[in-house]
């Protein structure tokens, strides 16, 4: 994510919060560190105003079959000025369900996605940069599925490289096994040989 991005966003937020009247429109709270937030809420999106999450989706959708042993469950870091569960702008009942994890001190505004939607309408150029927020996250996820049809090295690679260029917020081997869906053990004995390649490549 740009820094031009997420600088339009963040003059949304706080566009937004300004005129807001409503706290079910929009709120603020804070997590400590490794403190969980569990949200259910489809109406509901958030926005990191200070710090950093780990966040998990789970998928409980209808259209996706429950097959035993596979894990429906997707990691994602989540850095200052991004947007978590966007997801829930669409009115399609996917049935997700969002946990958040602090990985450090960490501000949250949570945004009623009517409130939001309603306020870009008559803002265009707010309109546009949720799009353009939208796209760019569609690239990633697109470039992430092709990472995960490879190896357990490539996806291993491909976390390592992603959350050095877009969140800057430092990984230890808990958080990048789960987001490359490989176990810890693994991703142990891994990152210092593949950061070395990295390097010298």
């Amino acid at each position: 994510m740009t820094k031009e991005l997420k600088k339009s966003i963040k003059k949304i937020v706080a566009e937004i919060q300004e005129n807001s009247l409503d706290k079910q429109w929009l709120s603020e709270f804070s997590m400590s560190k490794r403190e969980r937030y569990h949200s259910t809420d489809p109406s509901k999106i958030y926005f990191i105003k200070k710090g950093s999450l780990l966040v998990s989706k789970t998928i409980t959708s209808s259209a996706i079959l429950d097959v035993p042993g596979i894990n429906n469950m997707i990691y994602e870091i989540f850095a200052e000025s991004e947007l978590v569960a966007l997801e829930n702008i669409s009115d399609e009942k996917i049935g997700l369900t969002f946990e958040l994890v602090a990985l450090d001190e960490t501000s949250i505004i949570s945004i009623d996605k009517e409130y939001l939607l309603n306020y870009c309408t008559n803002k265009p150029s707010f309109m546009e940069t949720l799009l353009k927020y939208v796209t760019l996250k569609n690239l990633q996820y697109e470039e992430q599925s092709l990472a995960f049809l490879g190896s357990r090295e490539q996806r291993l690679s491909w976390s390592i490289v992603h959350q050095k260029q877009n969140s800057g917020v430092g990984m230890n081997n808990r958080i990048l096994s789960k987001l490359s869906s490989v176990d810890e053990s693994f991703a142990s004995r891994n990152i210092k040989k593949i950061t070395k390649f990295m390097k010298i490549n």
